[in-house]
């Protein structure tokens, strides 16, 4: 649908650049009869010419603040020209319809909105076909109406939606419920749901009767057993889901026992009485019966049950155990330590379970032994018996030293394993000496040595075990000590420890550095060990010697006796310089290896100078070179030696200098000289701190002082060193920065080559080149500036030509020119779209033309900034300048724009607004008066569009 307005409404249109993006907000929406609302616009808008539509009849047409009504308005409905609001007041269903708002001047906005009047729920009632029902066997019918539009149905039971599915029926589009064989379940509360988008409504509840039963019938008694004892009282009760209320009547053994109720007494109860009981129920209404059964066992109780042992547990022996029981007995049943018995190859069973006999007992056997007797209502344990098997004694054992020292009391014990415990007796040679398990002798002699024996009796068993300590009595073994025959230990010489002990020694070991000692590799003992000889010592001998004197009772150790070996002077070292400068002041060190430490003198040639393992000299002069010579003397084992170090002396290098005469160009010959004070031996040169040897061009005088380039390179920059040295010391030059320089290379001019009249133009100039280069411009053969960049002023048509420029380095005395071509062309000011008619009106033609003010190459169009070409409805001229549209339509609507190019660059017109527009069929008298009041009031804005 196009835009629909009134015929004077079109001038509006002429400087429309695009529709105004809208949205209309309702109060609420859907609307209940009789009810108010507003639509609002979704943000303010300037609508100075706009209407309000109805469908496609006018309810509002303004101009400015004029409101005028339209042929579709009516009592109720009002508008606010201030903010565009449209109210309708108390609603009818006729109201629903698309409200439309459009905006013409000085902004284009179209929007609309559905708006939707319903009729409030009201009236709703719900009935149903009957109430009271028998479960299982009736239907029941519910039904519900209501007024108001639309209308949804639902139905509730309790706080559960209905769901259609199995016994229940939906239909009438949910106004009848059907449920078909009901249910204890089905009572309600039932009630009926009724909705629209503005209401709802609900029934009263209705709530449904419905007998059933009797079932799930069920007996309880009181005690709940699986059998009783007699004299006991019993309480039976019988319960039924049931409505109404079952009735209930009693049966034993299928006899009635004009017992009526839900309850039944026994009382002091005997066996006679044991069989089975039945409830009956009945239910007046539903006319049905139901039968529960329960069976009552009941019998007389056992009153003691005793174990008694046959005679007393010996091991190895047979033995019974008797269960005693006062009552009826159905079981018995015998259990060791709580964990039932059954017959094996060791215990059996005889007299009904009554008797248990072991073949042959053993340890095993012990434990707590019960015997339990049951029958259907009793189940008695006797008090357990403990039964304890009687053996030995066996493993005797007599435990006590086998050697003591002279004085000592000894403790001598006995023990075996028995039961009861056996009595034990002690004897020496042949005598008793104590009856006790433990015997303490008093202070032993040496003749108290001898074996001691142990019996152990157990009068139960009858059984006798004996065993036996063999002791021996010695004196203890005192003052260990090492001695040596007063010598001195040298390497490679004999020497001899003795070890001397007080007491009984029966064994004696030696030690070093607490490690038992085992002669071997020169040294040897003598055949009771007291004396360890080393056949020549040696440095592997040096340690910490002990003798351990002991016998089977005590043992001594002696003091350590520290072993040093004695030796040198060895490898004797003297370390100081061979080279020095005149006047510096040296130190020379002289070492050996030597115990004790050596004594060290000093000689210059064949004079002493010093003592001690140091020398410092004075300040030397050229008299001072020459040997210097250290004797070292170990006065123990009286060696001396002698080593020696030969001294020369120079003068120092220093003030190392690098010298360049000329400066260095690329593709030249460049030579650097060294020069240095002093002895200089060696010169070294050196390229960005790394040792230089000379290759590619580069090379050296025969002394190393002159360094030669054949033809400097890029590649010879860098920092250059030289090192002058002798024996004693060195010297390095300060870097010599060798920077070659070259150029002006690669140069090149950058900048238009097109360019407008009147324009302000930058030329650059560049070139590879060290030092940087000198510029200088020239248009055609005249000189217009200086320096890498020149800025043109105001062009004329007078300034094109070749713009050149030149690079000087001063250094290498070389030149280069590079240069542009400018041409200077007329620019395009401006680009203008035009209609060729103010209104464009459906099915009419329309022509846009693009307007250009300068020289241009070609033309082409955009619609909604994308490419826009001809096409069925619409052509364009042979040069582009204008586009005709042949029947204009609403799909043409769109922004258009005009782009014109020459080699300058390319111009956009501004957007042209298209909107097409529909005239209305009927034009009122009215209408011509508004459109002539219109046309004025909206004069001015023509004229500063057109």
């Amino acid at each position: 649908m196009g835009h629909q307005l009134l015929p004077f409404f079109f001038l509006t249109l002429i400087c429309i650049p695009g529709l105004y993006a809208l949205t209309l907000v309702p109060s609420q929406n859907p609307v209940a009869v009789g009810t108010n609302v507003t639509i609002s616009l979704s943000e303010p808008i300037n609508a100075a010419v706009g209407n309000w539509l109805f469908g496609s009849s006018t309810l509002f047409l303004w101009v400015s603040t004029t409101v005028y009504p339209g042929d579709s308005n009516q009592d109720g409905i009002s508008l606010n020209i201030t903010t565009y609001q449209l109210t309708l007041m108390s609603v009818t269903l006729k109201s629903s319809g698309i409200y439309v708002f459009q905006a013409f001047s000085p902004s284009t906005a179209k929007a609309e909105i559905t708006l939707d009047v319903q009729e409030p729920i009201s009236n709703v009632a719900a009935n149903v076909s009957m109430t009271n029902l028998v479960e299982f066997n009736d239907t029941v019918t519910f039904t519900c109406n209501a007024s108001g539009t639309p209308l949804w149905f639902s139905w509730q039971n309790g706080s559960s939606a209905v769901t259609a599915g199995g016994r229940v029926q939906l239909s009438n589009n949910g106004r009848n419920l059907v449920i078909s064989g009901v249910t204890r379940y089905d009572e309600g509360p039932f009630k009926c749901i009724v909705m629209n988008n503005i209401s709802k409504e609900e029934s009263i509840q209705m709530n449904l009767s419905i007998s059933y039963g009797p079932s799930n019938l069920r007996i309880t008694a009181s005690p709940d057993n699986m059998a009783y004892t007699s004299g006991s009282a019993i309480s039976l009760s019988c319960s039924a889901e049931s409505k109404p209320s079952a009735s209930f009547y009693w049966t034993y053994n299928g006899n009635p026992l004009n017992v009526y109720g839900s309850s039944y007494n026994l009382t002091d109860i005997t066996q006679n009485r044991t069989g089975p009981y039945t409830c009956v129920a009945q239910n007046e209404v539903t006319l049905r019966n139901a039968a529960v059964t329960k069976t009552i066992c009941i019998f007389d109780p056992i009153s003691e049950v005793a174990v008694n042992p046959s005679g007393s547990p010996v091991e190895h022996m047979p033995f019974n155990l008797s269960c005693n029981v006062v009552g009826p007995v159905d079981s018995i049943r015998w259990m060791k330590n709580n964990m039932y018995l059954y017959a094996d190859n060791t215990i059996t069973f005889f007299n009904g379970n009554s008797t248990l006999s072991f073949k042959k007992l053993t340890l095993s056997d012990d434990g707590l032994y019960q015997c339990a007797a049951s029958n259907a209502v009793s189940n008695i344990s006797s008090q357990p018996y403990n039964l304890t098997v009687n053996y030995g004694p066996i493993n005797t054992k007599a435990s006590g030293p086998d050697v003591v020292k002279v004085g000592s009391n000894v403790t001598f014990s006995c023990s075996s394993v028995s039961r009861p415990q056996s009595q034990y007796s002690w004897y020496f040679s042949g005598s008793k000496v104590a009856d006790s398990s433990v015997y303490v002798t008093a202070a032993l002699r040496q003749n108290d040595s001898g074996n001691y024996t142990c019996m152990a009796y157990n009068n139960i068993t009858g059984i006798r075990s004996n065993a036996s300590v063999q002791l021996t009595v010695l004196a203890p073994v005192t003052n260990v000590m090492v001695n040596m025959d007063n010598q001195q230990p040298v390497i490679n010489q004999p020497f001899t420890l003795t070890c001397t002990a007080s007491g009984d020694v029966e064994h004696i070991q030696w030690m070093k550095n607490n490690m038992f000692l085992n002669p071997e590799n020169g040294t040897t003992l003598s055949s009771d060990n007291s004396t360890l000889r080393f056949q020549n010592l040696s440095l592997t001998d040096d340690g910490h010697y002990q003798c351990e004197a002991s016998n089977a009772i005590s043992n001594s150790t002696s003091n350590a006796y520290d072993l040093i070996v004695n030796y040198g002077p060895w490898n004797q070292k003297v370390e100081g310089p061979t080279i020095a400068g005149i006047g510096s002041n040296l130190t020379f060190n002289c070492t050996a290896v030597s115990r004790p430490q050596s004594q060290y003198s000093w000689f210059h040639n064949s004079s002493k100078v010093g003592d001690g393992p140091v020398y410092v000299t004075a300040a030397l002069s050229l008299n001072d070179s020459g040997n210097y010579t250290c004797m070292a003397l170990n006065n123990i084992t009286g060696i001396s030696s002698n080593a020696s170090v030969q001294l020369t002396l120079k003068y120092p290098v220093s003030d190392a200098i690098v010298n360049a005469n000329q400066q260095p160009i690329i593709n030249q010959p460049f030579t650097l000289t060294c020069t240095a004070s002093g002895d200089v031996e060696h010169i070294q040169w050196m390229k960005n701190n790394m040792f230089l040897n000379p290759e590619n061009g580069t090379s050296l005088s025969s002394d190393n002082s002159t360094l030669r380039f054949q033809n400097l390179s890029l590649t010879d920059d860098g920092h250059y060193h030289c090192e002058a040295s002798n024996a004693i010391s060195n010297s390095t030059s300060n870097a010599y920065n060798l920077i070659v320089n070259y150029g002006p290379w690669n140069q090149k001019v950058e900048g238009p080559t097109i360019a407008g009249i009147g324009s302000n133009l930058t030329f650059n100039c560049t070139a590879v080149s060290r030092p940087q280069s000198q510029y200088s411009w020239f248009h055609n053969s005249s000189k217009v500036g200086d320096g890498p960049v020149y800025v043109t002023a105001a062009l004329s048509l007078n300034d094109s030509g070749k713009y050149t420029c030149m690079a000087l380095n001063n250094i290498t005395g070389i030149s280069s020119n590079a240069s542009v071509q400018l041409t200077l062309k007329y620019p395009i000011t401006s680009v203008v779209v035009t209609p060729d008619r103010l209104i464009p009106l459906a099915s009419q033609s329309l022509l846009l033309k693009c307007n250009v003010m300068g020289p241009y190459n070609k033309i082409h169009w955009l619609r909604n900034n994308q490419n826009f070409q001809q096409s069925d409805g619409v052509t364009f001229s042979e040069d582009n300048t204008i586009v005709t549209f042949k029947n204009l339509k609403t799909a043409d609507d769109g922004q258009y724009k005009c782009v014109a190019t020459n080699l300058l660059k390319e111009h956009v017109s501004e957007p042209y607004g298209l909107v097409v527009i529909y005239p209305n069929a009927a034009v009122s008298v009215q209408a011509s008066v508004l459109l002539t009041a219109l046309i004025a009031l909206l004069f001015p804005v023509l004229e500063q569009c057109l």
